[in-house]
């Protein structure tokens, strides 16, 4: 059965390696692949630097995604097209893990994006109304040339109506948005496999 990926205050207070960014949330979503490789320390700048919009099936999915914004003309669909890893401010960056951080009204066509300068902006308490996005990257070395590459999505609402837009929100595109980590990470494992 799929975890619909719902965090309760019970399951966080047992939740081992809560981020440090967001030691609370509410939503939660984790991906992983294997990658053979002698050189882990690829992998990580290839996921920095990866374009989504180059797969075709999430190229489509972003289409789907700006549908209510081209529907309402609104002038700001280019910029949700646009929407990736370069959106995102970069928190964290170790030759291990790598953290992005991203606040806004995500179930909004537009996202209502904030401005998100630094880590230290991230870290102040969210407004009602906006929730708080960490993406987090981790590689594990599980035998020698064999790497586990894992990413998870972390979701905080600070008040309950922002929950609830959010949950409703979580439910429509979490299916799509597992899809887009999956494909990511393969095409990262791919090209880095296909260098050795």
């Amino acid at each position: 059965m799929l975890n619909p990926g719902f965090v309760t205050r019970k399951a966080l207070t047992h939740w081992r390696d809560v981020p440090a960014f967001l030691p609370q949330f509410q939503f939660h979503e984790k991906h992983r692949t294997v990658i053979h490789t002698a050189h882990p320390e690829t992998i990580l700048p290839l996921i920095a630097n990866f374009d989504v919009r180059q797969d075709p099936v999430i190229r489509r999915l972003m289409s789907l995604r700006q549908i209510p914004q081209k529907f309402l003309r609104n002038p700001q669909s280019n910029a949700i097209g646009n929407f990736g890893l370069h959106s995102f401010t970069l928190l964290k960056s170790s030759a291990s893990e790598q953290c992005y951080g991203l606040i806004g009204q995500f179930w909004r066509a537009d996202f209502g994006l904030e401005d998100v300068p630094d880590a230290s902006a991230f870290q102040k308490p969210a407004a009602p109304g906006s929730a708080k996005l960490l993406l987090r990257y981790r590689i594990t070395e599980l035998a020698p040339g064999q790497h586990e590459l894992c990413t998870e999505t972390f979701v905080y609402c600070p008040d309950r109506s922002t929950r609830l837009r959010m949950t409703a929100y979580w439910l429509v595109i979490r299916a799509g948005s597992g899809w887009i980590r999956k494909r990511t990470l393969k095409a990262v494992r791919e090209n880095i496999e296909s260098q050795t």
